[in-house]
């Protein structure tokens, strides 16, 4: 895959843009991606606009949104847009609900994948958006792993002409872990999670891959006691109780 001067561009600018710490979250909900990451990503896979939408389908409402034009990017402007009950009959006739039918979050999807342009134009999901002056031709969904009861995906939109290739589904599929990473991150500060030192960071990482508070002395070259004496500070700033809570807590969604 050969990427042109503005791609490689983007690509470098949204790895960096992702080494800046979020600010602390505002919100009593998920934080969204920011708009200038979307709008990055916007340049890597050309799009009219990058969407990213944070869902609660079965419950018929939302939990977050943001996109690369800033048109919202706050849980109250967004669920006071598109949670109601229109919205989510629209939904689950969709394509953007294709990960939630089928359980598929890996496969990047594109319309044209299910159905002709003409079709797409004849749509009742076409035609609600053209109600709203906002009608597109073309969408690339990138569907993201979550937590439970959420169902995330990013959206490429191109408002005309040519049609997702199979490159910018690779360069979609890219840019994935890098996402749920970041996705992870925020979650941990929505909650209010105390950030944990360096050497808690450590033991846990050792905890995560099965090692008794033994095996972590021995390879750290520390006491039990030690080892014992950390993990209790990093769960009180975690807000838990065991190793296991902690871990779960700390590992990123699956990729």
């Amino acid at each position: 895959m050969s990427l042109g001067r503005t791609q490689a561009v983007a690509l470098r600018e949204f790895i960096e843009g992702l080494r800046v710490p979020p600010p602390p979250s505002s919100s009593a909900g998920p934080t969204p991606l920011a708009p200038d990451l979307l709008h990055t990503l916007g340049r890597l896979v050309p799009s009219d606009v990058v969407v990213y939408n944070d869902m609660a389908p079965l419950d018929r409402s939302s939990w977050s949104g943001s996109d690369s034009l800033g048109s919202y990017d706050t849980l109250e402007d967004y669920a006071d847009d598109d949670a109601d009950d229109e919205f989510f009959d629209l939904f689950w006739s969709s394509v953007c609900s294709h990960p939630d039918r089928t359980g598929d979050f890996e496969s990047v999807i594109t319309a044209s994948d299910f159905h002709t342009l003409n079709e797409w134009r004849s749509s009742p999901v076409h035609t609600a958006f053209r109600s709203e002056g906002n009608p597109f031709d073309r969408e690339l969904i990138l569907p993201l792993s979550a937590p439970p009861g959420h169902s995330r995906r990013v959206r490429f939109i191109r408002v005309r002409g040519r049609d997702f290739d199979d490159t910018d589904r690779a360069l979609a599929t890219l840019v994935r872990p890098h996402l749920l990473t970041r996705l992870h991150t925020l979650d941990m500060s929505s909650r209010q999670v105390t950030a944990l030192t360096a050497r808690q960071r450590q033991l846990l990482t050792l905890v995560a891959r099965g090692y008794s508070n033994a095996q972590v002395a021995r390879t750290l070259g520390i006491s039990a006691l030690t080892v014992r004496t950390h993990l209790e500070q990093a769960y009180a700033r975690l807000g838990v109780h065991s190793r296991g809570e902690a871990v779960a807590l700390l590992r990123p969604p699956r990729l």
